[in-house]
C-alpha cells in the first residue's frame, strides 16, 4: 500500500516515539509510506520513508491550523498524487478530513492522546477531538484509532462512534533496545520519570515523595528527563537537593540505557480525564528495562493480570504513604528476591508490550480500509 501520515508530531519530540515506531513498522512490512509534518525539509533524508515539510505557526492556538491549512494545499496542488489510504492526528481534521474524504481516500482518525492542555487552550481543543470523532460517526473517516478500552468507550459516549468503527492500538515498547541488566540494591534506590515535566502530570509531588522517603530512612534518589511547564520549579528543587537530578535533554535513543541505571519507574500522572484515556508509552518501557513501577492508581495507568511485587499503584491521596510501605518491603528484600521481581518485570513486557502485536494490528486496520473502500 501506498500510506500518507498527516502528523502533528516532530521527530526531534519524545512524544514522537509511538509514530516513529508505528512508522517503521509499517515500512518493515513493505508498505509505501509518506509522512507530512512540520520538521524542516531533508530532516528524514536518512529514513526509510519519504517526507513533505509542510508549513506551521509558533503561535500557541494556532500550530494545529495552520499545519492542517498546509497540508490541505499540498493536496490541492498535488492532485495527481495517489494514496491508498491517508492517516490524519485528530487536531488535523479540519479543513483536511472532508477535502481528502471527498477526494475518494479512505482515512484513518489517529488519535493517541486527547487534549493534554491545562490552559484556557483546553476547551478549544475539545472542541477539534470531537468533531474529529463525530467525522468517523458519520463515515468521512472509515476507522479511528485508540489507545485503550477506557479511551474508546469515552470516544463512544460522547460522539456516538460505534465501536467497531474504533480500533484499540496500546503504547508498546521495542524490546530489542532494551535490556533487564541487573542493578544492584545494596546501595541508594534509584527512581526515575521521563516525559513531560508538566505541571498537569503531577511531577511536582515526586520530589516531596523523595523528600519523604529520606525522612523515613531510606537511601533514595530521583532522575526527572524531560521539559514543560513545571521544569524551573522542579531544578530550583534539584538545586537544594542533591537526591533529585533534572535532565532538560536526552536523545530518545540514549533513554534505554538511562532506565536501566535505575530500580523503580514513576507514574504520577493523576487520575484526571485525560490520564485516565491513556496508555503511557513510559509503563512499558519502564518494564521492558526491567524496572519495578509505582504510581497512581486509575484505569490510564493499570495494566491486567500485574503483579504486586513489581507492579503497584496506589490512590492519589495516599501516594506517599503507601510509597513508603512499599519500600520497606523492597528494602527487606534479598538480592536475589528482588531480581526475580526485576526479571518479571521484563518477562510481563516480552509477552504483552512488544511493538509488533501492535503494527500488525494497525496494518490490519489499513488494509481492511483499502479493501472496503
Amino acid at each position: 500500500m501506498r500510506i500518507a501520515w498527516i502528523t502533528v508530531r516532530r521527530w526531534a519530540d519524545f512524544c514522537s516515539t509511538t509514530t516513529d515506531a508505528l512508522v517503521h513498522g509499517l515500512v518493515k512490512k513493505g508498505h509505501t509510506l509518506t509522512l507530512f509534518n512540520a520538521d524542516e525539509h531533508g530532516s528524514h533524508s536518512e529514513a526509510p520513508w519519504d517526507h513533505v515539510a509542510l508549513s506551521q505557526s509558533t503561535v500557541p492556538g494556532r500550530r494545529a491550523a495552520t499545519l492542517a491549512k498546509s497540508g490541505y494545499t499540498w493536496f490541492k496542488q498535488h492532485t495527481n498524487e495517489h494514496f491508498d489510504v491517508i492517516i490524519i492526528d485528530w487536531p488535523l481534521v479540519s479543513p483536511l478530513g472532508t477535502f481528502l474524504s471527498s477526494m475518494g481516500y479512505p482515512l484513518v482518525l489517529m488519535d493517541r492522546s486527547p487534549p493534554a492542555d491545562a490552559s484556557i487552550l483546553a476547551s478549544l481543543q475539545w472542541r477539534v477531538w470531537k468533531k474529529a470523532w463525530r467525522m468517523v460517526a458519520k463515515g468521512v473517516f472509515k476507522k479511528g484509532i485508540a489507545v485503550s478500552e477506557e479511551h474508546r468507550e469515552y470516544a463512544m459516549k460522547r460522539t456516538g462512534v460505534e465501536r467497531e468503527s474504533i480500533h484499540c492500538l496500546p503504547a508498546g515498547v521495542h524490546l530489542e533496545h532494551y535490556s533487564a541488566n541487573e542493578k544492584r540494591v545494596e546501595g541508594d534506590w534509584r527512581f526515575i520519570y521521563h516525559g513531560r515535566l508538566d505541571k498537569n502530570r503531577g511531577v511536582l509531588a515526586l520530589p516531596m515523595m523523595v523528600q519523604k522517603l529520606k525522612n523515613k530512612g531510606f537511601d533514595v534518589n530521583l532522575t526527572l528527563v524531560g521539559e514543560g511547564d513545571a521544569s524551573n520549579a522542579l531544578r530550583q528543587m534539584s538545586e537544594r537537593n542533591p537526591s533529585i537530578s533534572v535532565l532538560q535533554r536526552v536523545p530518545r535513543e540514549k533513554i534505554p540505557e538511562l532506565l536501566s541505571q535505575h530500580h523503580i519507574g514513576l507514574l504520577p500522572m493523576p487520575a484526571s480525564k485525560v490520564w485516565r484515556l491513556a496508555s503511557p508509552l513510559k509503563r512499558s518501557e519502564y518494564l521492558a528495562a526491567g524496572l519495578l513501577v509505582y504510581g497512581i492508581d486509575h484505569q490510564g495507568h493499570r495494566l491486567d493480570h500485574a503483579d504486586r511485587d513489581w507492579f503497584r499503584l496506589s490512590p492519589q491521596d495516599s501516594f506517599h504513604d503507601d510509597v513508603t510501605e512499599w519500600m520497606a518491603e523492597l528494602s527487606a528484600l534479598s538480592e536475589e528476591d528482588y531480581q526475580e521481581r526485576a526479571s518479571a518485570a521484563r518477562n510481563y513486557a516480552e509477552m504483552n508490550c512488544s511493538w509488533e502485536t501492535s503494527i500488525s494490528q494497525f496494518d490490519a486496520v489499513l488494509q481492511a480500509c483499502v479493501s472496503d473502500s
